[in-house]
């Protein structure tokens, strides 16, 4: 899987499982943005990732945001020449389980404008960059929730299930143009999202969500980042290349034991 000279767009790429997909695709020579909405954690991934080389850039985004996405994928070009690879993994955490009448209408628009027209804008200007030099990869990061749904994370469920329709959908549509558009569904990840969930508890219940987590998989663990990174930079490469609106399920069995 070389990358060498290719440019890749990574959101939610401050953290985690972005993070992890941006280290891999830069030691194989990437020139990387990543994005983020924190400004402070953005700057320290940042000079983490210059360890690596110094072709990568910050960019702080809403991608909510029609006219911030534009920008972001015009500064990609404007800063690298081109596009070639993006990873849609920005969006909102399923948050505080809460029934679907208890969830606010505000808080509804928010979490369908991050996690699924935000994923529609990344694809809209992702797409329009890529034509112009016939073609690329994209993966966009879904969610068990849209596959095992659950009490609690309605709108979460739907959101996600919205992007692995979008991405079978846009897959048709730009294949022949050489570009191809797939899913990474991952399990529970060693990222600082589940690790806050751990810290929000006593230790005790701490440990008992961990086992929780360990004993819903046949693997017996929680992945972690660099694991879901591995297929995603796979994805992304020349080796899938004959892979198009296709889910990766990365989650230990997760699904086929449920």
């Amino acid at each position: 899987m070389n990358f060498d000279k290719k440019v890749a767009l990574i959101t939610g790429g401050t953290s985690g499982i972005g993070f992890s997909v941006a280290k891999s695709l830069m030691k194989e020579g990437a020139k990387v943005v990543i994005v983020g909405r924190n400004p402070n954690k953005g700057e320290d991934a940042l000079q983490k990732l210059k360890q690596i080389h110094s072709d990568v850039k910050y960019l702080s985004v809403d991608i909510s945001s029609s006219n911030d996405v534009r920008q972001m994928v015009r500064s990609t070009v404007s800063s690298f020449g081109k596009l070639d690879f993006a990873f849609n993994n920005a969006g909102n955490s399923e948050g505080k389980p809460a029934l679907t009448y208890e969830f606010s209408e505000d808080d509804f628009d928010k979490m369908m404008g991050v996690t699924i027209k935000g994923v529609w804008l990344c694809l809209k200007f992702e797409i329009q960059a890529m034509l112009k030099t016939g073609g690329g990869s994209i993966v966009n990061t879904s969610s068990l929730d849209a596959l095992v749904c659950s009490g609690g994370t309605t709108a979460y469920a739907a959101g996600k299930s919205g992007v692995n329709a979008l991405t079978r959908a846009v897959a048709q549509e730009y294949g022949t143009y050489g570009i191809r558009v797939n899913t990474l569904t991952p399990g529970a990840i060693r990222t600082p999202m589940i690790e806050s969930k751990f810290r929000d508890l006593p230790k005790e219940q701490a440990s008992l969500l961990e086992e929780k987590y360990k004993n819903l998989n046949a693997i017996g663990r929680i992945g972690n980042p660099e694991e879901a990174a591995a297929a995603v930079s796979w994805l992304l490469s020349g080796e899938a290349r004959y892979i198009t609106g296709q889910n990766i399920i990365v989650d230990g069995g997760v699904s086929f034991i449920s």
